[in-house]
């Protein structure tokens, strides 16, 4: 009798270590499914998107971002510091503190931002204007980084430059005009 206790003891413990595999594999497939999910939605924006952790360190970024800033491999960017990497400098290329970073400031503070009047630096030495918003990512009620999402706004920049200066323009004409 010992010696089936034993037998049924042990098919028992192979039932549950097989069902226990079963139950892992399929976890495995809907976990890599959700994460084949989260990429697709991520790359089907217009708009660059980028993950900060607590350390300013890149944890994720959508084809639009590596597009906008000239990167060919999202490996580049995973575990750098995006500050240091691409919003070191102010356009005339001045030194741009990080503790003045509105970016940085969203998980810090745990606030978010929105900013159109700074630039982001591109793989390739350049720089664009750029329109981003930067917001905390709380997970169970404790801040665990950032998601930044920006836009090249170097088209609506020259706009406003061009329609500034065809108003300036009129202003002269009329103003002379009137004077006359």
């Amino acid at each position: 009798t010992i010696s089936i206790l034993l037998f049924l003891v042990i098919l028992s413990l192979l039932n549950t270590r097989m069902n226990a595999q079963t139950i892992a594999n399929r976890l495995t497939v809907e976990l890599n499914e959700e994460k084949e999910r989260f990429h697709s939605l991520l790359n089907s924006t217009a708009e660059a998107i980028y993950g900060l952790d607590m350390n300013g360190c890149c944890t994720f970024a959508n084809e639009a971002c590596l597009k906008m800033l000239g990167y060919k491999s999202v490996d580049v960017l995973l575990g750098k510091n995006m500050h240091n990497q691409i919003h070191h400098s102010h356009a005339d290329g001045s030194h741009f503190e990080v503790r003045e970073c509105k970016i940085f400031k969203a998980f810090q503070l745990g606030k978010g931002a929105h900013v159109d009047d700074e630039v982001l630096w591109k793989a390739d030495g350049t720089c664009f204007p750029s329109e981003y918003w930067s917001y905390p990512i709380v997970v169970n009620g404790k801040i665990e980084g950032a998601v930044v999402t920006f836009v090249d706004i170097t088209e609506r920049k020259n706009s406003e430059l061009a329609l500034k200066e065809s108003e300036e323009k009129f202003r002269a004409i009329f103003e002379n005009n009137s004077s006359a």
